[in-house]
């Protein structure tokens, strides 16, 4: 410390030494501080090793002296082989039964209000359920609809769209009036395209009660080809 009249200075403390940075490293950084005129300003990864495609994680290795270990862990391997067959044949099963099921249950349930979930199959080893379930999935527009609806479609499938928001859960009254004034603000401070627009058409939610009583089996059918049911094979409780 040094003194001088009133005023006092205090030596500025030093400062620990700095680790020496490769030359390659600092000249990657000053490159991407000033780039050249013109040039695609990027960030540089110079400094970091590039990753091994084929580098595979080590683990510690757990003692078998008796060999005991590695025979399950090839039990495993063997049986999650043999499911992984198993699962894809079932799931090929239930596609083919529900199928088979489908103009069955479309014609036996025409002009009813009032329809069962499923429709029953009988085995020699117990009874199988082909339940067809109020789901049915988005599709990208109505195209292939109109052939079998026609004018008609309006009362079956409505727009759905997704704005952050569900589109088919607005007021239909005041929906468009809703998404212009959206847009519009969007506009004004000049963002527009952070909306980001998931749209198609669903069916209304009255439609699979609604199809029974209004359109024929064939039509059901026609339907089912464009716009198929979520349908599920229980089997649980019915042997």
């Amino acid at each position: 410390m040094a003194a001088g009249g009133n005023t006092a200075v205090l030596d500025a403390p030093k400062s620990p030494p700095q680790p020496s940075i490769p030359m390659a490293v600092v000249a990657a950084a000053i490159a991407t501080q000033n780039p050249k005129p013109g040039g695609l300003k990027r960030v540089s990864f110079a400094g970091l090793a590039p990753k091994k495609a084929d580098t595979k994680t080590a683990y510690p290795v757990l003692p078998d002296a008796d060999g005991k270990a590695s025979e399950i862990a090839a039990r495993i391997l063997e049986r999650t082989e043999q499911f992984e067959a198993l699962k894809g044949a079932l799931e090929t099963d239930k596609a083919e039964l529900k199928f088979i099921a489908a103009p069955h249950y479309f014609a036996v349930n025409h002009g009813r209000h009032e329809v069962p979930s499923s429709v029953a199959v009988n085995s020699p080893n117990g009874e199988v359920l082909v339940t067809f379930q109020n789901r049915y999935s988005q599709l990208p527009d109505e195209a292939g609809l109109m052939p079998v609806l026609g004018e008609r479609i309006g009362e079956f499938f409505r727009q759905s769209f997704e704005l952050k928001i569900k589109g088919d859960k607005l007021p239909e009254s005041s929906t468009q009036a809703l998404m212009n004034e959206l847009q519009a603000l969007f506009a004004k401070y000049n963002c527009a395209d952070a909306l980001e627009l998931k749209e198609g058409i669903k069916p209304v939610a009255e439609f699979h009660a609604a199809r029974h009583l209004q359109l024929t089996p064939e039509q059901n059918l026609a339907v089912e080809q464009v716009c198929p049911i979520v349908a599920m094979v229980k089997t649980k409780g019915r042997r």
